[in-house]
């Protein structure tokens, strides 16, 4: 901790509030709300530590202890054990699956130079964390604090040297741009991608391309009663057109109402390609028909609702998005801390899940840790005989952790073990 207080310049002198003492009281504090600085000079004090002012600890709180957290988190990404966990039948066909999505909230207008927001009341200011990891390895490759002008595209394209051939990976359309599909191709990497109603679909008929409109794939879905086409496409522009399977399926009724009253309260008025295309499912892929089928494709592809679960436990559990107001900086270094516990629940429930046949809940886990953020701090920075001591006591009790799924819901190791069965 001395190395790593020098490295990041936190500790150049002599104080009260040493890298031990700040971690301790940032980890205890941030797990799950955005503590005050009375809070936080009033828990050293309960701690046995010298007591120091408000101002002195809002001091500490600077781009050195910006550093010193970012070390730390890079640290703990870079020090990851892959899970080891063979799904059967997956081997033959995907290294592994590499999920990415961003989730984002508001904070106080104060921070909207660092993270600039839409604009209008209330959005002045908005923070987005980029988030990538392995499903069936559970390694998260890439964890990022941004702001909701940042391009998905861009922040995607930072991990894609470092993907494993063979990978499939999961991305929303805010990640595919002008040459995504065609450089994944060159890197040998698998997709699944939705499509949109607006890009140029072609096939070749009679030796010509021939453009494939939406009410052309309806009228084929409606005229067969196979419940999807499944057919090879040529996607892009004149010059260049990219060739690969598109798979389609019709929405039902109540489906269609549902995403048709989403799209006009986001868009308000629609045109009729737009209102056309309410009544499908496109997605896009390079995964060879006599290796996935059309269901395949759709079940693998809500495989990347995993992470929205992810989201959804950052928020209600651990509460990442509910920080009051303060300036830029210490905004920062409370999100960091707030990810570096998310980092440190992960690691656990990886330690757990290796034990374990069956899938560990997230949600369940978090919130059994954040009642005892305390103590496992304290058995994190003082003694690693008493963090094991823990995590065994732990284990013993992780039977209530188990993940749950809904009647008719089946777990992502369910769903990809019955695609090969």
């Amino acid at each position: 901790m001395t190395l790593l207080g020098k490295e990041s310049k936190f500790s150049l002198r002599k104080s009260p509030i040493n890298v031990k003492v700040f971690l301790e009281s940032l980890l205890a504090n941030n797990a799950y709300h955005s503590a005050s600085l009375s809070q936080h000079c009033f828990g050293l004090v309960e701690e046995g530590h010298k007591k120091v002012s408000k101002q002195a600890f809002d001091k500490r709180l600077n781009s050195k202890a910006k550093t010193m957290l970012e070390m730390v988190l890079k640290r703990i990404l870079s020090s990851q054990m892959s899970l080891q966990r063979h799904t059967k039948g997956i081997e033959s066909l995907f290294s592994d699956i590499r999920i990415m999505d961003s989730s984002e909230f508001k904070v106080g207008k104060r921070a909207a130079t660092s993270f600039p927001g839409y604009g209008g009341v209330g959005r002045e200011a908005i923070v987005q964390i980029q988030f990538e990891y392995q499903l069936l390895s559970k390694k998260v490759n890439h964890i990022s604090i941004g702001s909701a002008l940042d391009s998905d595209y861009n922040e995607g394209l930072k991990t894609i040297d470092d993907v494993e051939p063979n990978t499939l990976l999961l991305r929303d359309l805010a990640y595919v741009g002008k040459g995504y599909f065609q450089l994944l191709k060159s890197k040998n990497l698998y997709y699944i991608s939705r499509g949109k109603t607006q890009w140029s679909y072609y096939i070749i008929e009679e030796g010509k391309y021939e453009r494939l409109s939406t009410l052309a794939i309806i009228e084929k879905l409606k005229s067969q009663k196979a419940k999807y086409i499944d057919i090879e496409v040529f996607v892009g522009s004149e010059k260049h057109k990219e060739p690969m399977r598109l798979i389609a399926n019709l929405l039902t009724d109540t489906q269609k109402k549902k995403r048709l009253k989403k799209k006009i309260a986001n868009r308000g008025k629609l045109g009729n390609d737009a209102i056309e295309g309410t009544e499908l499912n496109l997605f896009l892929t390079n995964i060879e028909q006599d290796k996935c089928d059309a269901e395949g494709i759709f079940n693998l592809y809500g495989l990347r609702w995993q992470i929205e679960l992810v989201f959804k436990t950052w928020k209600t559990v651990l509460r990442i998005d509910e920080i009051h107001t303060m300036n830029a900086v210490r905004l920062e270094c409370v999100i960091l801390i707030k990810l570096i516990w998310i980092m440190l629940n992960w690691t656990i429930l990886k330690m757990l899940q290796s034990g374990s046949e069956q899938e560990i809940s997230l949600h369940k886990l978090s919130q059994a840790l954040i009642n005892k953020s305390q103590r496992l701090t304290i058995a994190i920075m003082e003694n690693k005989d008493l963090l094991s001591e823990w995590l065994l006591k732990l284990l013993n009790s992780v039977d209530y952790c188990m993940k749950e799924n809904k009647k008719g819901q089946r777990s992502s190791q369910q769903i990809i073990s019955l695609m090969y069965s």
